[in-house]
Order: C-alpha cells, then sequence, then structure tokens
C-alpha cells in the first residue's frame, strides 16, 4: 500500500526528502523543479516538507499584493501602497475568488485591459495597474512562490499602454498673470494659499506638494533649500528665488515647525500626514482649478502644472536639455533627475534666473 501511495514522480519528490533528513544533504532546487513540472501543478516548499498532510496549494495574486501592501505600509510608503490598493480592488472586482498565480497567461491579461477600458480607464491609468501586477508577478517568481513555463508579460507588453499625457505646461504670461492673481469671493484664505503653493512650486524647481508640506524651517540654510523627495530618498539643493522667500515670510508661524499651514503637530504618524497631505492636495488643486479658470488659463490647473512649467519655461529660455529634459512626466521623471543632479549647484541657479 506504501508502495502504491508514493510512487511517480511526487513518491521520488518524497524519497528525495527522506535521503535528505537523514544525511542532511541539501536538495538541489532544479531536482524537485523537474519532477513538479511533470506533475504540472504548482507547490509551496511547506507542502513538500510536511510529512503528515500532502497537499497541493498556490500562491495568489492577491495573496502577494497584500503583502507588498503590508510591507509598504510599514515602511511608511503611503502613497505607493494606496497605488497597489487600487489595482488589487480592481482585481476583486474583476474576479471575485482569489487569482492563482499560475492562471495569469497572455489571454487574462488581455481580458482585464478589456475590463479596465469598459470601466473608463484610459491608458496611463491601465499602465499603472499592470506595472504593478508585472512587478508583482516577477517578484513572485523571484521568490520562488511558483516556476511558470513562460511570463505572460513577456508578450503582453505593458510599455505600449503608455501614452504621452497632453500639455500640462503653461507659458510665463500665465504665471504673471497667477502672481497678480486676486480671489473674487469671499472665502479668499485657501484660494491664496492655493496661488502661493502653486507658485513656490514653480520657483523651487517643481517641489512636490507632499514634500513642500514636510519643508521645515531646519531646511532652508545660507538662502538655499535642501529637503529629501520623499518619493525617491534624494536630498536636493536649490538656491531660494526672492519670490520663493517672499512666499515662506508670508507664512511664517513661530507656533508651527513647518513653513506651510498643512501639516501640525497632531500630524505624528507618516499614516497621519499621508492621509492629510492627499486631503490637502485635493482641496488646492480644487481652488487651483477655480483660479484657472478665473484668468482663462487654457490648461486645468494643478500643483503638478506648475512642475511641468518649470521645465517649459527653461526650456524656450534657451537652457540646455543637458541640464534639465524636456519633460517631468512620470515616464522622464529619473531621467530628469540624472541629469539635475550632474550639475554643479551654481549651473542650476544659473539656470533658474530664466523662471523671471
Amino acid at each position: 500500500m506504501e508502495d502504491e501511495m508514493y510512487t511517480g514522480p511526487w513518491g521520488r519528490v518524497r524519497e528525495i526528502w527522506m535521503e535528505d533528513r537523514e544525511t542532511r544533504v541539501s536538495v538541489p532546487k532544479w531536482i524537485v523543479h523537474i519532477l513538479l513540472d511533470s506533475l504540472d501543478k504548482e507547490f509551496i516548499l511547506n507542502t513538500l516538507l510536511d510529512e503528515k498532510k500532502i497537499e497541493i496549494t498556490a500562491s495568489t495574486m492577491n495573496e502577494c499584493l497584500e503583502q507588498i501592501i503590508e510591507r509598504l505600509e510599514a515602511f511608511g510608503k503611503y502613497n505607493s501602497a494606496s497605488k497597489h490598493k487600487v489595482a488589487l480592488s480592481l482585481l476583486r472586482q474583476y474576479k471575485s475568488t482569489p487569482i492563482r498565480l499560475d492562471e495569469i497567461d497572455t489571454q487574462f491579461l488581455n481580458d482585464f485591459e478589456l475590463f479596465l477600458r469598459n470601466r473608463g480607464n484610459r491608458n496611463n491609468s491601465i499602465a499603472t495597474k499592470f506595472s504593478i501586477l508585472k512587478a508583482t508577478y516577477n517578484r513572485a517568481v523571484e521568490e520562488g512562490r511558483f516556476c511558470p513555463k513562460s511570463n505572460p508579460f513577456i508578450k503582453f507588453k505593458v510599455g505600449k499602454l503608455w501614452t504621452s499625457t497632453h500639455k500640462r505646461a503653461i507659458a510665463k504670461q500665465h504665471i504673471i498673470l497667477i502672481e497678480n492673481y486676486s480671489p473674487q469671493c469671499t472665502n479668499t484664505e485657501y484660494i491664496l494659499l492655493a496661488r502661493d503653493i502653486f507658485l513656490f512650486s514653480y520657483y523651487t524647481a517643481g517641489i512636490n506638494f507632499g514634500d513642500m508640506a514636510r519643508l521645515k524651517q531646519e531646511n532652508i540654510a545660507g538662502g538655499r533649500l535642501y529637503y529629501t523627495r520623499h518619493k525617491t530618498g534624494k536630498l536636493l539643493s536649490y538656491k531660494l528665488m526672492p519670490k520663493a522667500l517672499e512666499i515662506i515670510q508670508r507664512y511664517q508661524n513661530p507656533a508651527s515647525e513647518y513653513l506651510f499651514p498643512i501639516l501640525n503637530s497632531s500630524h505624528k504618524t507618516e499614516l497621519q500626514k499621508f492621509n492629510r497631505i492627499h486631503k490637502a492636495l485635493a482641496k488646492t488643486n480644487k481652488a487651483l482649478k477655480q483660479i484657472g479658470e478665473e484668468l482663462k488659463i487654457p490648461n486645468k490647473l494643478t500643483t503638478y502644472v506648475a512642475r511641468h512649467s518649470y521645465a517649459t519655461v527653461l526650456r524656450r529660455a534657451g537652457v540646455a536639455t543637458s541640464i534639465i529634459s524636456s519633460s517631468l512626466g512620470h515616464s522622464s521623471e529619473k531621467v530628469t533627475q540624472i541629469y539635475l543632479d550632474s550639475f554643479e549647484n551654481k549651473q542650476i541657479d544659473e539656470a533658474m534666473q530664466h523662471l523671471v
């Protein structure tokens, strides 16, 4: 009876394991992979080592995403965690039961893309979700969760989904209009703050809203701004333009450690800061949209437009593309940062004189 129970490839796997237990010699992974491949099933390592209960299990994409989300949140990367949560939520909407890793093939990817398009998602939004799935899938393979016969992401090109976004930068004359803007409503406090946040970003090399919210007095020294990008951990430094200094002075508050009235002492944990910044960003962009409409600026005004405008205005002024790239979109952000890092601060400071 025992011979019948452990015949075939599975019996050989157990035989190897029993020999290993007696000799304490490690079993090469390639032997196990060959035997498992002949069964056309995926196994978790713990199953192979369980003498009492032999059970076939498979890791799921849902489980992998949940673990990555937990890891990202543990490191305070709540923005990235949020994007992974969206991808996981969409997978659950697409299929109510967890999706096994071995179920993911080119047909699945094509069907999931169609599902997203039917929901109204556009190319770059879809590309973001698929980039997360691809990275998660490849990580699962690297960690030995399963051994695919072929990687579906080799045939399904995620890169084909990315498309150039519509023009986001505005011209210098529009920047001047924003500088001279006076609200046409009674509730002006946040409208003016939104205006100043936009202008400060423009005059400080397109600083991100989240990084701006975290700025403290200690980030300023010798007329320069020093800060570490929350997203990449990269240290950046720029000379503060006179108009940027004016904005800082406008919001000076001895009772607060922050330069701008976005965060305060009650926001202690990274999660609290993330939630506050997320809400404040939405409110700021709503106010900027109102400003843009009142000034009849052709493009929808957001904090991100300031980043694009910083790059475009310098380029139009004849600043070398080797100092600043022609675009600050997601696909070129790393390249842009590499260009900026390769030059002395003096060269960047001189280039920024073209902003005014």
